[in-house]
């Protein structure tokens, strides 16, 4: 039995049930599992340990980056950005990712309708190119404030897309920087709103952007996941910023970005003035190691992402699982929030 100072040092080391049914094999996962019942109890556990480290740590001040620091760290960080995807638990998350955009984009958008993409902080246009290529009825603009991540997204966009894409550099808290036209698709992805400086701002020209009846992903990072991990393999005073701060820093050269609990993406989304908002986590069965977070890394420790089958296996269950709001504080990657815009706004 694992003892409360085992649980206070590596929380997302769950009961062993709690462990067993989340990692269990696709063909022995029933309907019948009580997922809110498991979620409930080691969110608690979770719950409680952050409030007994934040009682007995010591009180911090942590200093906030600028957007210069952000964009020095992109500078850097986009020549190597796109090898993540080469790394087996990233591209694990971006399996899982993609499966949920496509889940609830074609849910929400009829097969004829055409889609007006806005990519919040587009990076080097991942994410747009996967959606251009999806639905040969789209056209999308690519928005972002580093204009050297916008050099590596021209390049791979326009190359395929030609005058479907536009791209803009401009500011997400500058409301006069955004396009005239709304669109009425936003995919606002990874850190954009973790590294912005004023999120509420961001997320209320967001919201403003989207044309009524509009779906938005929003992605943040996850408060319980950015905890654990401090706590793990970094140090107390980062667990502390985690908590006392509300930010947090997987390493020393980068700038700290804000997290949230699912409670609290969900919480400032309504205030920007979405009014249907679900919040999700992934995966929910994989948690990366201190190796997996490093651009470059071909490798991963999990064997269950080494093996095909035992991949394939984790894939489905993960599909399942990762639609349980009630599991959302388990991602070990992301939230993702999933956001609407009724005609009536």
């Amino acid at each position: 039995m694992r003892s409360e100072s085992d649980n206070h040092k590596n929380l997302l080391c769950t009961p062993e049930e709690i462990w067993r049914i989340l990692h269990a094999n696709a063909t022995s996962l029933k309907q019948s599992v009580d997922i809110a019942g498991i979620a409930t109890r080691e969110k608690s556990l979770l719950d409680e340990q952050m409030k007994i480290f934040l009682r007995s740590a010591p009180a911090g001040k942590f200093e906030r980056s600028t957007y210069g620091d952000v964009r020095s760290f992109f500078d850097e960080a986009c020549k190597d950005y796109d090898s993540d995807l080469e790394n087996p638990y990233w591209s694990f998350t971006h399996e899982i990712l993609k499966f949920i955009l496509r889940k609830f984009i074609v849910e929400h958008f009829s097969e004829t309708q055409e889609i007006r993409l806005f990519d919040a902080g587009a990076g080097t246009g991942n994410w747009s190119a996967w959606v251009l290529r999806m639905n040969p009825r789209t056209c999308g603009t690519l928005f972002d404030m580093n204009a050297n991540m916008l050099k590596v997204a021209y390049a791979k966009i326009i190359r395929l897309h030609g005058n479907a894409t536009r791209i803009v550099e401009g500011d997400l808290e500058v409301t006069s920087d955004f396009p005239s036209e709304r669109s009425n698709l936003i995919l606002c992805m990874h850190n954009v709103i973790g590294l912005g400086r004023n999120t509420e701002r961001i997320l209320r020209n967001l919201f403003l952007h989207l044309e009524e009846g509009g779906l938005a992903f929003i992605m943040a990072m996850n408060k319980y996941h950015a905890f654990n991990f401090t706590r793990r393999f970094r140090d107390e005073t980062e667990a502390l910023r985690v908590l006392g701060d509300g930010s947090v820093k997987f390493k020393s050269d980068m700038p700290e970005m804000f997290c949230y609990t699912p409670n609290e993406l969900h919480a400032v989304l309504m205030s920007a003035g979405f009014n249907e908002v679900t919040v999700l986590g992934f995966p929910v069965t994989a948690y990366p190691s201190p190796q997996d977070t490093k651009l470059l890394q071909k490798e991963t420790l999990d064997q269950q992402l080494t093996n095909a089958y035992n991949r394939a296996m984790l894939l489905k269950v993960e599909k399942r699982l990762c639609l349980y709001p009630e599991l959302a504080y388990r991602g070990g990657s992301s939230l993702i929030a999933i956001c609407k815009k009724n005609a009536d706004q």
